[in-house]
Parts: C-alpha cells; structure tokens; sequence
C-alpha cells in the first residue's frame, strides 16, 4: 500500500524514518492530544518504522512542494474481523488547517482499503473512535464532511465527561464507499 496521491499544493506518501521529528512536532502543536497520547502515537509510529514486517499499522503523511510533513494519519486492518479497518489516528499541522490536508489523507485511507490491485484484504467498513471533547471537534467534522456517521457512544468513557465517539462507513462489496448507511 503505497500509492501517491495529489490535491493542490500537497501529496500524500508513505511515512518514512525521516518524518518522526516533523511528525512529533505535528502531534504537540495540535494542542488536541494529552501527553500520553502523543507518546502513544509515537510508539505506532516506531512500530511502523522499526518492523517491516508488522502488518499491523500503515502510516502515510501529507506533503507539501518542499516534501515537508504537514499532516500525518495511521490505519490498519482490525483483528479478528472480514475487511474492517481502524483508523488510529490523524493530525494536521495547525498551520495547514482548513487547507484540504485532512480531506486529502482521508481520502488517501479509503482509496488504499478500497485497492482492487493490493495483498491485503479490502474494506467493507472503517471505523473511527474519538473523544466527545470539544477540542476533538474539528476531527468530529471532519469525519462527518467524509460521510462517517456516529454508531455508538460510550458516556464517560476516557474520564468523566468524555465520551468515546464511534464513527464507521461502511463501503459497499464493490468496494464504494457508502454514503447514505454505515
């Protein structure tokens, strides 16, 4: 899975060694995750870069002209399941908001799943779990501009007054996604 592809001033490629700083920079000047979430995601990004082999985590970053990371997102096929995907996380370099950064890896996520021309399996359906924090609103929007429809919701989940938030779309056996159920 490493298909490149284009919007406006932006890229998206597989993540390389080399982008673990500007990414690390990403994660802390969203000012959206806590500590241990930034560590967390540090740690699949290590996994991703560390073993070949894992099949486990597929990171892919937005670009810009200069081959700067600005935005970077991590998926993965779920265990145990037939064509489920999980997407673990996506962040967007505050200077780049509203620019298409997000659009475009959400865009390059389904259309990686969604290849009739890849080993791995297709997706049916991509889930996405977030906080009910109202600093996760612009990802909330996001997800809902992407045709992603809230299945589930667990009250206090992460802490008191923090909801887990469940998105999905389901994609069709053609593999398109389905804009209309999930």
């Amino acid at each position: 899975m490493g298909t490149v592809i284009q919007k406006k001033s932006l890229m998206v490629r597989p993540l390389r060694r080399d982008d673990r700083p500007s990414i690390e920079r990403i994660l802390r000047h969203t000012r959206v995750f806590l500590e241990m979430e930034v560590q967390c995601a540090l740690e699949l990004i290590d996994v991703y870069l560390d073993n070949a082999e894992q099949k486990d985590y597929i990171l892919a970053c937005a670009v810009d002209e200069t081959d700067q990371p600005r935005g970077y997102v991590c998926y993965g096929p779920t265990p145990l399941t037939a064509g489920t995907y999980d997407l673990y996380w996506i962040a967007v370099d505050p200077a780049w908001h509203g620019r298409g950064a997000g659009s475009l890896l959400m865009e390059y996520v389904e259309r990686q799943i969604s290849d009739t021309t890849s080993s791995a399996p297709r997706a049916r359906l991509l889930i996405i779990e977030t906080s009910s924090l109202p600093r996760y609103e612009a990802a909330r929007r996001l997800y809902s501009r992407h045709h992603y429809r809230e299945v589930a919701r667990i009250p206090n989940f992460y802490a008191d007054g923090d909801d887990r938030v469940i998105y999905a779309k389901r994609f069709h056996p053609q593999n398109k996604p389905d804009q209309k159920s999930a």
